[in-house]
Parts: structure tokens; sequence; C-alpha cells
């Protein structure tokens, strides 16, 4: 028996290596990308593509702990730990501090790839964006989150023990589920990227229009054009090249758009901000949470570390 901090612990999580690298630079790293998207805001405003999708990533980490009771899944206990969600009456014994800073940026990577790829399978193919997405949604997901998880249980940072379904051991007893939970991580990470859109983003989104959004909006009788960019204009039958004029990071965003916002629009922008976090809150617990906590407790699968 392993005991650490008086709890039963996998011996494949007990001393495992590169901790530093979650310990600091995980957390160094995530609250740069934070202060970087905060400042892009302050910038021009609005809430950026890449404001928004940080931070309701971040806003969904706290249903992490809740899942991964329902994928029986035990963080090594040598990370270092935060214990905000000692709440919870579902949860995982562990809940490193890491966490959080690594949900800032790993979502939105996911997003930016699969809609990446999925752009570029739609131009080579002639396929619709959902389409493509459809399409790679198995195998892009499958291939990236066993890269992850198969890293993570090898070296020991974390493991499913037992885990439901058929599981690979590694030789330091590591476990990772093959069928599920990998399996449902095909459905929300492309999900919610699809919904949110490939940046920049031009109208809104499916996120945004799904909370009657558009309600508050019109087209642009001229989208993407300015009169910055309207070039010369004849004076007297004279061509007078016109100086150009700079336009401030606030005037720069809404010139791409392309639709006007016809109420206040700091009410919009924090309207647009709830429509993203009632979309991530909602859609992360209902393809992800629940149904490992369902499976669980449908099995009646039981894990001597994960009670």
């Amino acid at each position: 028996m392993y005991f650490a901090s008086q709890e039963l612990v996998p011996p494949a999580t007990l001393d495992p290596s590169g901790v530093w690298v979650f310990n600091w630079v995980i957390p160094i790293v995530g609250s740069i990308f934070i202060v970087l998207a905060v400042v892009d805001v302050a910038r021009t405003r609005r809430f950026t593509w890449g404001f928004l999708f940080l931070f309701n990533s971040i806003a969904v980490y706290w249903m992490e702990t809740v899942g991964d009771w329902g994928q029986q899944l035990f963080y090594s206990p040598a990370f270092a730990q935060h214990h905000l969600l000692e709440w919870l009456p579902l949860k995982t014994p562990n809940d490193p501090l890491f966490m959080p800073f690594a949900y800032a940026v790993y979502w939105g990577v996911h997003a930016l790839l699969v809609l990446w790829l999925s752009q570029w399978v739609s131009s080579k193919f002639g396929w619709s964006m959902l389409r493509s997405m459809l399409v790679l949604a198995i195998p892009v997901n499958y291939v990236w989150d066993f890269a992850v998880e198969g890293t993570a249980t090898a070296m020991g940072w974390w493991t499913y023990d037992p885990g439901i379904g058929p599981v690979l051991e590694w030789g330091n007893g590591g476990r990772i589920t093959l069928l599920w939970t990998i399996g449902i991580m095909c459905t929300w990470p492309n999900l919610i990227a699809y919904w949110a859109g490939k940046p920049p983003i031009r109208g809104l989104n499916h996120l945004e229009r799904f909370c009657g959004l558009d309600r508050f909006t019109r087209p642009k009788s001229a989208p993407g054009t300015s009169a910055a960019a309207a070039g010369p204009a004849p004076q007297g039958g004279v061509a007078v090249m016109e100086a150009p004029v700079l336009l401030t990071k606030q005037q720069e965003f809404d010139s791409f758009l392309n639709y006007e916002v016809t109420i206040a629009r700091w009410r919009f922008e924090l309207m647009r901000l709830g429509a993203w976090f009632i979309g991530f809150q909602a859609s992360f617990f209902v393809f992800l949470v629940l149904p490992l906590i369902i499976m669980r407790l449908a099995t009646g699968s039981d894990s001597p570390y994960i009670p």
C-alpha cells in the first residue's frame, strides 16, 4: 500500500518527472496569455475572440474535477495543489494548481488547430466547415488526446485507475483509457470551436446568434470599408491624395465587423460575454461532465483511489 498525505495513491503517480514544468512554467505561461488577452481588451475596448475563449475556458475549469471523479482520473500528489473546490460533493482527490492556467491556453490552441485544419479541408474538397469538422473530429481528436494523455500517464503525471472500458497500461503502472473517456473528447472540443468560429470574426458567431444578439445589430451598408480607405479624392479636377487616417484599435476592430450595434456598446459586449459563458458552461457539462458521471454510476465501477 502506498500512502501520501494519508491518502491511497496509485504507485505510478508517486514520483513523476518534470514536475517543475507544471508547478512553474505552465502557470507563468498561462499568466502571460491572460495578461495579453486583458491588455488586448483594454486597447480595443471590445471583448476579442482570444479573450472570450480564454476567459470561458478558465470558467469551465471548476467542472474538471467532477468529470475526473467520473472517469477515475487521479493526479499525482507531487504537483502543487489548490483547495478551492473542496465544496464539491464529487471530485478527484487532488486539484493541481497548474490546471486553471493550462485551461487558459489548452482549449484555445486546440480550437485554432481544428479550425485551421477544417478550413484547409474545406478549401481543398469544397466542403462546408461543419462537414470538415465532423470528418476530422474522431481522427484528429483521438490522436491529439492519445498523445497528451498517453504522455501524461506514461510519465506518471496522472493515471486512470482502474479506468472504465479498455485501458492501456504502461510499464510504470500508469493507465490510459482507449475508448472511454478518450472517445467523448471527440465531441465538445470540436463543437465549441465550431460555435465560436475561426478568428478573425466579422459577424456574430453561433453562440451569440443562439442567444439572440442579432436583435441588437443591423448590417453595415458597406462592410469593411471606411473613409480612410477611400483613396484619392478629386478636388477641382485635380486628384489629391489624402493623408491616411490612423485608426484606433477600437476603430480597427469595429471597421472589420459586418454589423453595427443598435444599443449601448458596453451592454452589447456584456451580452456577448454572457452568451459565450452560457454556451461554454452548458455544453461542457452536457457533453463532457454529465456522461462521465452517468457512466460511472451506471456501471457501478469503483476506484480505491477516487471513492
